[in-house]
């Protein structure tokens, strides 16, 4: 077995290889994006069975710049009648997911901090390219400063953050609105702060039999930014952006992820300004974890 693999968690293999097989069993190549997209739906239902159950979970499509976004209100139980806000953007290589792919995920994070968990959708490439999807995920969060009450949300105490495409996302809104007191926090998984190749993670693990894989990285990122203008804006590669625009952070990484050199480089530049919580590195862990 490869080194890479063969140190990857027990647990975490037999996972990826049950999601290996409901991928296979759910998709279809010939059905193009759409059947893409609905394979994850199907294949994620199995991973969202079970959990933790909330005082009440609210669908809402919320009027922003240029339209709506679809989100999933997770509100854990009674207390007071305003709570802080973590909103999240689902991963899928900007293509793929939507407000329900992280389910029992949310559910989790909300049972466990108290807080309410808002699951955010987007507008996803081909389709809709950069910078519609950062420019309506801002727009959500001053909405939900601004009407946050209206769902028991302290409109004055909110974070962002997301997995993989959906922190670049995430984050991209938060430099967009720039540094404002009501957005407190950031937190971004394995997230896919930039597109470069030419990195160490990549070249490691790229080529391992990991998801994703190096090959893949340069059309998760071409569909999503089309031009050198859009891959070299701050809003889309946040290496280049000014890292005192982000509130406070707190990143997660994997050890076996080809993205993992760009958290620690975000890190890095997060720190600088002072904006770190803290990188954690989850061993054993890869993309997927």
């Amino acid at each position: 077995m490869n080194e890479t693999l063969s140190d990857v968690d027990p647990a975490l293999r037999e996972a990826l290889r049950q999601s290996a097989a409901l991928a296979a069993a759910h998709g279809n190549s010939n059905d193009g994006i759409a059947g893409l997209r609905r394979g994850m739906e199907l294949t994620r239902q199995h991973w969202n069975e079970g959990g933790p159950s909330m005082r009440a979970i609210e669908r809402v499509r919320v009027p922003v710049e240029g339209g709506t976004v679809s989100i999933v209100v997770y509100r854990p139980e009674d207390g007071p009648a305003l709570l802080p806000a973590f909103v999240y953007l689902h991963g899928g290589g900007f293509k793929t997911g939507s407000e329900w792919t992280n389910d029992r995920q949310m559910r989790e994070i909300a049972k466990a901090w108290g807080g309410i968990v808002v699951s955010a959708d987007y507008a996803h490439a081909p389709e809709h390219r950069f910078p519609v999807a950062v420019e309506q995920t801002a727009s959500l969060l001053r909405a939900l400063h601004a009407r946050g009450d209206a769902w028991g949300i302290d409109g004055d105490r909110l974070a962002c953050g997301g997995c993989s495409a959906g922190a670049n996302v995430s984050f991209g809104a938060a430099v967009a609105l720039g540094r404002l007191p009501w957005l407190q926090a950031a937190v971004g998984i394995v997230g896919a702060f930039n597109g470069d190749t030419s990195t160490d993670s990549m070249r490691r693990h790229g080529n391992a039999g990991l998801f994703p894989d190096l090959a893949s990285v340069p059309s998760i990122f071409g569909d999503y930014l089309p031009d050198e203008a859009s891959r070299n804006d701050p809003r889309a590669n946040l290496l280049l952006a000014d890292p005192g625009l982000l509130p406070t952070t707190f990143l997660a990484a994997a050890q076996f992820d080809v993205f993992l050199d760009a958290s620690s480089a975000m890190a890095r530049s997060l720190e600088s300004a002072g904006r770190l919580d803290r990188l954690e590195i989850y061993r054993g862990m890869t993309h997927l974890f």
